[in-house]
């Protein structure tokens, strides 16, 4: 199925997702860390449920306000419900808490992702990525081998725009200087970037399976569910070359 879609337009570029598509937190996730709660104990707050209620509900501003740090929102927080600001040591432990996973992921991608990423370039195809994403879980982007194989980086707490939105698509194919129609899109599935991405025009769309197969925050359900809205399901980078083949 995807290779006769490919031969219905000649692809241009390829945008990618970049977390649970290309790099993978989960390894560098201690055992039983859910991230939100950890910060919770870390700021000693007696009623961590509404915390983590809270800071679920500010993703979407966390994901979108470039002119905020992750920490700030912590010490906001606290200021609010308890009337202290947050130490230095506190805000030093929230920023670890929630980046350092994201930080291992990026610095140390796997070779084969590196490499299918080289051979989509020697085809003459441009890269975009496009992520939700906020500023701490970006901070080591611009030192990953990743960005330098990418001809734009489209995150969304800079652009100000989050998938599934159109303006979030818009941007990075503009940036590409290319259009959707001539264009892959590839990605796990997380805020809905599948059916954004159908939506935004993609001449075809990609479920990366691989990495959200090893994990339990997906159910049989979803995965099915995002099998069966893309054109094709990939386990790994090197399958989406494969298919350009």
């Amino acid at each position: 199925m995807a290779g006769a879609l490919t031969k219905r337009f000649r692809v241009q570029g390829v945008v990618s997702d970049l977390f649970y598509t290309l790099v993978n937190p989960d390894p560098y996730r201690p055992e039983g860390l859910a991230r939100a709660r950890r910060i919770a104990e870390v700021l000693g707050l007696a009623e961590a449920d509404e915390f983590v209620r809270w800071w679920r509900k500010m993703e979407p501003e966390r994901h979108t306000n470039g002119s905020k740090k992750v920490a700030q929102y912590a010490d906001e927080y606290l200021l609010e419900h308890t009337g202290r600001r947050c130490t230095q040591a506190e805000l030093a432990q929230v920023d670890q808490v929630w980046g350092h996973m994201y930080d291992m992921a990026l610095l140390k991608p796997q070779d084969e992702v590196l490499s299918a990423l080289r051979q989509l370039r020697v085809r003459g195809l441009k890269l975009g990525l496009l992520s939700n994403i906020d500023e701490r879980e970006a901070v080591c982007w611009k030192r990953s081998p990743l960005a330098a194989l990418f001809d734009a980086a489209c995150m969304s707490y800079e652009i100000g725009f989050s998938k599934p939105s159109k303006e979030a698509y818009s941007a990075v194919v503009s940036k590409l200087g290319e259009d959707a129609a001539s264009s892959i899109y590839v990605g796990d599935g997380s805020h809905d970037e599948l059916r954004g991405a159908r939506e935004a025009g993609f001449g075809m769309v990609v479920f990366m399976k691989g990495f959200v197969s090893q994990n339990d925050v997906r159910t049989v359900e979803m995965v099915k569910k995002r099998e069966n809205e893309t054109d094709a399901t990939i386990m790994s980078l090197n399958e989406l070359v494969a298919l350009l083949d």
